[in-house]
């Protein structure tokens, strides 16, 4: 499917690895031609800048070079797409209305600089080193290629209640949820503010509970964990741990655990709020509303790959390896 360029970033190929100074080094290589338009390694540059300082904190060595590749390469494809939309566009002779390019260029004014012309026009020639012109053709083109898009894929697509329906049944699985929990604790440690009176405050806290007196204002009073300020809440949990949970299967939702659970270096007392038993949902409105986007971008991939292929058809790539090392 065709990414929105200011998410997708970069091009892939044209770099010179230096591991040791883990960074990237552009050529000016052509990377692709469709017909007479070319991808250029500048473009990589371009594109690839701020999502490869992204990688660049969270990978190293040859690992990171792998994923700069990869992006690279996944972002060539959607470039490419991108002038086969584009020159379709053209040989249709379709036009974008120029008052549309002007609304997305006013937006970008106001958004950049609360709508002073003057410091936007300066902005872009100093740190985009672009001129108006050249950003009003961009702008263009971008609307060109979402306007073909969205009456080539996106129009026509209809899912149906019976598609909902049908994809619910034979897809269960996918929705099974696990069984979770709500649970308060009042958190005693054995070497916190209690340690000289550990059992005495145990002991206390017991009887209260018997007594009936707020669990969560007992948490606020005595609890020395992380949460004591919300009445002890862990909220939802998943994983639990095996003591606590063979004494959650033994509760209802809204029951206290009367006694001190030991854990090793805390004690703790348990209150449960709500358990939720997991399985298959049944079909809610909300379901039916996420399986609905689900299919829908599913026949949109279908209808974009067909619509690709056809215009790679129709309109012959080259591409050129421009990788050095």
């Amino acid at each position: 499917m065709l990414k929105n360029l200011s998410i997708a970033c970069a091009v892939f190929l044209t770099a010179v690895t230096a591991y040791a100074q883990e960074s990237m080094y552009y050529s000016d290589a052509v990377l692709a031609q469709i017909d007479d338009q070319v991808i250029t390694s500048y473009e990589v540059k371009q594109y690839a800048e701020k999502h490869e300082a992204a990688l660049r904190q969270q990978f190293k060595g040859q690992e990171l070079v792998d994923k700069i590749v990869a992006l690279r390469q996944q972002v060539l494809d959607t470039l490419i797409e991108r002038e086969l939309i584009f020159m379709e566009f053209k040989n249709m002779k379709a036009t974008v209305p120029p008052f549309l390019i002007q609304e997305r260029l006013d937006d970008l004014i106001i958004n950049t600089t609360g709508g002073d012309l003057a410091e936007f026009e300066n902005t872009l020639n100093i740190r985009e080193k672009m001129t108006m012109t050249e950003l009003k053709e961009k702008i263009s083109k971008d609307i060109a290629i979402e306007l073909l898009k969205q009456n080539r894929v996106t129009k026509g697509i209809i899912i149906a209640d019976s598609d909902i329906d049908d994809y619910y049944k034979h897809n269960k699985a996918e929705f099974i949820r696990p069984r979770s929990f709500r649970y308060s604790v009042i958190q005693i440690k054995k070497n916190g503010r209690y340690a000289t009176k550990l059992k005495e405050t145990c002991d206390l806290i017991s009887k209260k509970i018997t007594e009936g007196e707020s669990f969560e204002k007992l948490a606020k009073e005595y609890s020395e964990g992380a949460n004591a300020e919300n009445g002890g809440d862990q909220g939802w949990m998943v994983h639990v741990n095996e003591q606590l949970l063979e004494i959650i299967d033994k509760m209802e939702p809204g029951q206290t655990w009367p006694r001190p659970i030991d854990l090793g270096y805390n004690i703790y007392f348990l209150h449960v709020n709500e358990i939720d038993g997991g399985g298959i949902p049944e079909l809610t409105t909300e379901l039916r509303k996420t399986i609905k986007e689900k299919l829908f971008k599913l026949e949109e991939k279908k209808k974009y790959d067909a619509f690709i292929k056809e215009l790679t058809m129709k309109y012959p790539v080259k591409r050129m390896n421009g990788l050095k090392y």
